[in-house]
């Protein structure tokens, strides 16, 4: 460990060494419903019926020192862990957290233009590269929340990630990160801007590949992996509207694939470019609709002289959603061409319907 390292370590260990906790609470809250919903491929149709429901139990305490530690933890249908975490936040120096399902910083920049109910993706069969941001630095992360900037009108949040072993995995209590076949370490960094009704941010990650230096074909031959975007939403009266692109590449030295076939994000060699834009309006209160499209083109970045035709899955969603007190109904569609990047696929077209109960 390095003189910094130990320097800084110290002194955090002082502070809480400094303050012990006062009493705290655990709260718990949640909401349950139903869903119907309908997928069409082409000339097949399927539909059912869902439940859903979400837990969340929440503590926190105050330490002497005026810093508060907090802790979140939801769990899904079948009692799934969706996600927990451990939040420190040490009064104006900002806000130390590490957990699962958090989606890292990535995790606040992916599909933020507005919506009624969903982002596109949500009602898409296709892993889209758009919610894919800063996946690989998603697990066994630390992230920092600097304190809000106040700079000439305008509030800057600025946040960063670092993993010391890109990938999906949790470390728990006392364990340590398996080390990756495939990626070393991941940094992220994320800033966020509001004025007025503006809201704009930019957000990147970049993961480093010390395992090999790419020379091998297929997952373990990857190079170093980058995702990027940028978006800016603005609202005016009941009016929302939103520009957002990105870009994502994993690094992955795989053959080119051909147009007519489907990739998905953790295999194509390739990269996956985005743009997205949407609109929501608030009809009352009660009542709120949007619009949104995204276009997401792979370009399999093969410059053989046959060169492979670039593919384009193209999105459009209606929604609307509707709360009454603690009752909600809310609903899209979403119709989707050449889902997976396969310009041979059928259309894709999904509708869902969910009554949702808050408590």
């Amino acid at each position: 460990m390095n003189t910094l390292k130990k320097i800084g370590l110290t002194a955090l260990g002082t502070s809480l060494v400094a303050g012990s906790a006062y009493a705290g609470e655990i709260t718990a809250s949640g909401d349950a419903g139903y869903t119907f919903k309908s997928e069409e491929i082409g000339v097949r149709s399927d539909e059912g019926y869902g439940y859903n429901h979400d837990i969340t139990f929440s503590g926190s305490a105050e330490l002497d020192n005026g810093f508060t530690v907090s802790t979140t933890m939801i769990l899904v249908e079948a009692a799934t862990l969706s996600s927990s975490n451990v939040a420190l936040t040490m009064g104006g120096m900002g806000t130390i957290t590490i957990g699962g399902g958090l989606g890292n910083v990535g995790g606040g920049f992916d599909a933020v233009t507005p919506f009624a109910y969903e982002e596109n993706h949500d009602g898409m069969a296709t892993t889209t590269a758009i919610d894919s941001l800063g996946s690989l630095s998603d697990g066994n992360s630390i992230m920092y929340a600097a304190p809000a900037l106040e700079l000439g009108g305008a509030t800057v949040n600025i946040t960063a990630g670092y993993t010391p072993e890109a990938g999906d995995s949790v470390t728990g209590e006392g364990a340590v990160s398996a080390q990756s076949a495939t990626y070393g370490s991941a940094k992220t960094l994320g800033v966020k801007v509001g004025v007025a009704g503006l809201t704009a941010g930019i957000f990147g990650e970049e993961v480093e590949n010390d395992q090999n230096d790419g020379s091998v074909s297929g997952a373990n031959g990857a190079g170093d992996a980058m995702s990027a975007t940028w978006f800016a939403n603005y609202s005016f009266g009941p009016v929302s509207v939103g520009y957002q692109k990105a870009g994502l590449d994993h690094g992955i030295n795989a053959a080119a694939t051909d147009a007519t076939t489907a990739k998905t994000i953790a295999a194509a060699g390739g990269f996956f470019e985005s743009e997205m834009m949407s609109i929501a309006f608030n009809v009352n209160e009660n009542l709120s609709v949007s619009y949104g499209e995204l276009t997401e083109t792979y370009n399999a970045q093969d410059h053989a002289s046959t060169a492979i035709a670039n593919v384009d899955m193209e999105s459009d969603s209606i929604q609307f959603a509707y709360t009454m007190g603690s009752m909600s109904i809310k609903g899209y569609q979403t119709e989707t061409d050449n889902p997976g990047w396969d310009s041979d696929a059928d259309s894709n077209t999904e509708t869902e319907i969910a009554v949702n109960f808050a408590f």
